[in-house]
């Protein structure tokens, strides 16, 4: 069956119909040219209820924003009560196809770029309460270099918590995970799902081979994956954990794998590995010498991500204080070197606590208790280096009963609130979008100057909050840019 719609023509007042472009379960898509000349695929959805759940689903997404995720412009209707989404054009070729051309398996470099985008993106769904449903190969892309998680037919808002529906066989079989035929599933779905694209990528090949429904729910159920077309046995953790027929044994969040995936492919990539060579899936990766595994085992897990964070954080504290004793904006030398220690303090506190991070989607109140935690030690510390402050009165309700705050309880409680609110994990997170964050920053500069005015404390709190803040996200480890994708 052809498409319905010619080059030249309308059908969606705005945009004009270059050639169709792609045909799916759920509808026709086509390269259209809005009338201000901007290239744009048309997606004309065909039946009633495919409508229905396209609707749903774009709704719900057309305003969420990732370099990963394929762009939705509008959700329109035409003068025929048809229903299209104007979305980004995608001219690249689909992760199914570039599968296709390997098939023993991808080389390791290009499945470690494209795993880690399409985690990104599915954790960016997941960070907003939702489920994709029918993650696959085919609904991949990839354009100069970037990775797009497209098709948000099937997504669903589900929350934070379990979903229970009616809803049969949504998705494509061979990535369905088992809970979905029940419709008591969550966002463990989409880990399933990744789990046998991480498969296939890997090894050419899919976990479970079926002609039909059925077949595919028997083999899943009987969950006998064959890894021995997997070029290393280091990924195999990882793949069964996400491919796990109950979900409570799944990763709880989509970046836990990823983490845990990201550890096998360092210790792969390590010298003394002769299988590299031998193996299509691992050719093309680059290795480098090393004077000692252990010590780069150590170096990798403590000194990288902690140790040299902790040394640039405490030489910029006081290079800050430097820079403001030089200026004459602070009263001493001595003060310069108090607001020096307290800076590093809470940049390290933070440096620390942002290591037991695994990106959830939900922070919990535990999160900021630990904080204040920090904070009350931190708070502990300064008050011994900073001294004292103006002397805060407050009158209760009896006429002149006045309770005097002493400065430690003051000293302490700033520390502590000025830590439980912002969110300093994520300013330290390795995976975060941008190096410095600019409106939390601005967020918790004014949250700081405001506590410092209220509870009457010398400016150098407020100023070592303001230095860690800065310090913090510019000496925290920030994955790197991957090497460009092979053709």
């Amino acid at each position: 069956m052809g498409f319905r719609f010619q080059c030249g023509d309308k059908p969606l007042e705005g945009y004009t119909i270059k050639r169709g472009i792609g045909s799916g379960g759920f509808g026709d898509v086509y390269l259209a040219v809005s009338d201000g000349g901007k290239d744009v695929a048309l997606k004309c959805i065909r039946s009633t209820m495919n409508r229905e759940i396209e609707r749903r689903g774009v709704t719900q997404c057309i305003n969420l924003k990732h370099p990963s995720l394929l762009t939705l412009y509008d959700l329109r209707t035409d003068d025929r009560l048809e229903t299209w989404v104007v979305m980004e054009l995608l001219l690249g070729q689909s992760l199914a196809l570039l599968i296709n051309k390997h098939p023993k398996g991808m080389p390791l470099d290009q499945v470690r770029i494209i795993i880690t985008q399409i985690a990104q993106a599915i954790h960016h769904l997941h960070d907003h309460g939702i489920v994709h449903r029918d993650l696959k190969p085919g609904n991949v892309f990839i354009e100069k270099d970037i990775v797009k998680v497209g098709d948000y037919g099937l997504s669903k808002t589900i929350g934070a918590g379990v979903h229970r529906d009616n809803t049969q066989r949504v998705g494509t079989t061979n990535y369905m995970a088992p809970e979905l035929i029940t419709g008591n599933y969550d966002k463990k779905v989409d880990i399933y799902a990744l789990g046998i694209i991480l498969f296939e990528m890997l090894s050419g090949k899919k976990p479970f081979i079926a002609s039909n429904h059925d077949e595919f729910s028997r083999k899943q159920l009987q969950n006998r994956i064959d890894f021995s077309c997997i070029p290393s046995k280091a990924f195999i953790p990882v793949l069964t954990k996400a491919l796990a027929i109950d979900k409570n044994e799944r990763y709880s969040s989509v970046l836990i794998m990823l983490d845990e995936f990201h550890a096998v492919c360092d210790q792969i990539l390590k010298p003394d590995s002769s299988a590299l060579a031998s193996s299509p899936a691992l050719s093309g990766t680059r290795v480098q010498p090393v004077v000692s595994p252990k010590w780069k085992s150590f170096y990798q897990k403590w000194a990288d991500k902690l140790l040299i964070p902790l040394l640039k954080s405490a030489l910029f504290s006081c290079l800050c204080s430097l820079a403001f004793s030089f200026l004459g904006l602070l009263p001493s030398p001595l003060v310069g070197l108090m607001l020096a220690g307290i800076t590093w303090l809470i940049a390290g506190a933070v440096l620390v606590f942002s290591l037991f991070w695994k990106g959830k989607t939900r922070e919990s109140v535990p999160y900021r208790m630990i904080q204040a935690g920090l904070g009350l030690v931190a708070g502990a510390l300064a008050y011994g280096m900073a001294g004292t402050g103006e002397v805060l009165e407050i009158s209760i309700s009896n006429p002149g009963v006045i309770i005097e705050i002493p400065v430690w309880a003051r000293v302490l409680l700033f520390y502590m609130v000025a830590m439980f609110f912002p969110k300093w994990w994520k300013m330290a997170w390795r995976y975060r979008r941008t190096r410095i964050d600019y409106v939390a920053t601005l967020i918790a500069i004014v949250w700081v100057l405001l506590l410092v005015t209220i509870l009457k404390l010398q400016l150098i709190h407020a100023l070592a909050f303001v230095f860690a803040v800065i310090i913090v996200q510019a000496v925290a480890l920030k994955t790197k840019r991957m090497p460009r994708l092979g053709r």
